[in-house]
């Protein structure tokens, strides 16, 4: 049986198809490059907000429904220095939306325009840029945005895959469709975007958007056309096809102006501030960390008592200079904190202490010697008789707290001062701790987001532990230990950033107090 002939032509197309992809490969750039196209655009195409000019667009949008099809219009206006960019404006005719279709109309344009004055430029993935299709002068690329590194207002664009659309070297549009449920279970999604080049200037602007998607049965069509352009000069671009803002609305209707806030409002100040070139991390976060300490304390006093009685001191029975603890201590703690300003970051944490002591209580030389002369009569050994009594305690508490940060910077230089105060409620001792904590940073700023840093950890908390215990009779046995606590040690430390999401913290702390610290934190 012979092979048809139209299998050996079927295959000659794909082998043909494949080689023909391949030809023409840039080397050392991409196909936008070459066609002398920013990948800015492809920023744009996720947001309109991405560009670096003011706007205004005439938005006609219809929702429709199996029992409802109605049409609104209304003109968006996006400037970035109002309100630093934060706040997006859009009008509406007098009366041309009821009072709850003017709130839902506002909740639905901050969610599809919602962006993070923090987005980095060129979100799509330079190695899914690849060249699908060529001919007489025309271009079809593919390409995916990047899964790593998206500010969380932009997820959805991770789910999208884009076609560019090039015309003898010219940019025409790009088209979006979604390969999952995007949030909000829109699905079926289809977003054009169409630029314009300008006469005389280089670079495009996006023109015209057309969306489309549904929401279980309900469904969405909207578009955009932009009727004024500025750049960052305040200059007005003209290109063709130009629609003219007065031929949007009737001219003799009342309108309306309503605000809608973009992205975080926190930290305050944030715009000013990346505007004047710091990097500001993202506003809240959420951290694990574990705490290791180890320390050695000197015992200053000890006294005891029964039920309602006075304490009774117990210093003249022991050496209490010479009797010390060792203490170690571990922490598990969670963490939130938001900056508030680009200086001052507020946080609240809780969380677990589990806690060693060990130790020897040091019998005083006189009493032990009387102890042995009395042993024979007492029917004691003199050998058995203890110069020292061991302490092995172990507790855990429960912790929780809050505190600040005030922060700052110059070129890569960094510097921190940091406060907490933290409650340990010690179940087993039956009692309560008050620890507050002081940590100065001073570090710097190395390639790939690593930061190198030196510093101090202060510990202060009362120094008198007081509490009781139960006792199998049912009395209560009160007790008060004093000792002397070492209030400072030495840190070094490393943090490393991964994205603009997750980082990873390491430090040591040297001198009297030994101590280590872990913290794998995510920002959003």
């Amino acid at each position: 049986m012979k092979t048809p002939v139209y299998f050996f032509y079927v295959l000659f197309i794909l082998v043909y198809k494949i080689a023909w992809t391949q030809e023409g490969m840039p080397l050392n750039s991409n196909y936008l490059i070459e066609n002398g196209i920013s990948p800015k655009v492809l920023d744009a195409a996720a947001s309109e907000l991405l560009q670096e000019g003011s706007f205004i667009q005439n938005l006609k949008f219809n929702i429709k429904t199996k029992n409802y099809n109605k049409d609104y219009k209304t003109q968006i206006i996006y400037d970035p220095s109002f309100k630093d960019g934060k706040d997006l404006r859009f009008v509406i005719e007098n009366k041309a939306f009821t009072k709850k279709e003017i709130n839902e109309l506002k909740k639905a344009i901050e969610k599809s325009h919602k962006m993070s004055r923090l987005s980095r430029s060129n979100l799509y993935d330079e190695a899914s840029l690849k060249l699908l299709e060529a001919s007489d002068g025309n271009q079809i690329l593919t390409f995916k945005y990047s899964k790593n590194d998206i500010q969380p207002e932009l997820n959805d664009i991770k789910k999208l895959r884009g076609k560019i659309y090039i015309n003898q070297g010219v940019l025409e549009k790009v088209v979006l469709i979604n390969d999952k449920v995007l949030s909000e279970r829109k699905d079926n999604y289809i977003k054009t975007v169409y630029y314009k080049q300008i006469d005389g200037q280089k670079g495009y602007i996006v023109t015209e958007v057309k969306e489309t998607y549904n929401i279980k049965e309900v469904e969405y069509n909207m578009y955009f056309k932009t009727s004024e352009y500025k750049d960052l000069s305040n200059n007005t671009i003209s290109w063709s096809g130009k629609s003219e803002i007065q031929d949007f609305f009737n001219p003799s209707t009342q309108k309306d102006t309503v605000n809608v806030t973009l992205g975080w409002v926190l930290p305050i100040w944030g715009k000013p501030a990346t505007k004047l070139g710091y990097g500001l991390p993202r506003p809240i976060g959420l951290n694990a960390i574990v705490h290791n300490q180890e320390s050695k304390l000197d015992f200053t006093g000890l006294g005891i008592g029964f039920n309602d009685e006075v304490l009774t001191p117990l210093d003249n029975l022991f050496d209490i200079e010479g009797s010390f603890l060792t203490e170690k201590t571990t922490t598990y703690m969670v963490r939130s904190d938001v900056w508030i300003f680009p200086f001052f970051n507020v946080m609240g944490f809780l969380g677990r202490l589990d806690n060693s002591i060990n130790g020897n209580l040091i019998l005083d030389q006189e009493l032990r010697q009387t102890l042995v002369d009395l042993a024979p009569f007492l029917g004691l050994n003199p050998a058995d008789i203890p110069s020292q009594l061991p302490l092995n305690v172990e507790v855990s508490a429960n912790l929780y707290g809050a505190g600040a940060t005030l922060a700052g910077s110059v070129d890569d230089i960094f510097f921190s001062a940091n406060y907490q105060f933290v409650i340990a409620d010690v179940q087993e001792a039956n009692t309560t701790t008050l620890v507050h904590s002081l940590l100065p940073l001073l570090g710097y700023r190395l390639p790939y987001d690593f930061n190198i840093m030196v510093g101090a950890l202060g510990q202060f908390y009362d120094s008198d532990i007081k509490g009781f215990i139960e006792t199998d009779t049912g009395d209560i046995l009160n007790y008060n230990v004093s000792f002397e606590p070492i209030v400072w040690n030495g840190l070094v430390g490393i943090y490393k950033g991964f994205g603009k999401h997750w980082d990873l913290l390491f430090q040591v702390g040297f001198g009297g107090r030994k101590t280590t610290t872990v913290q794998f934190g995510y920002r959003f």
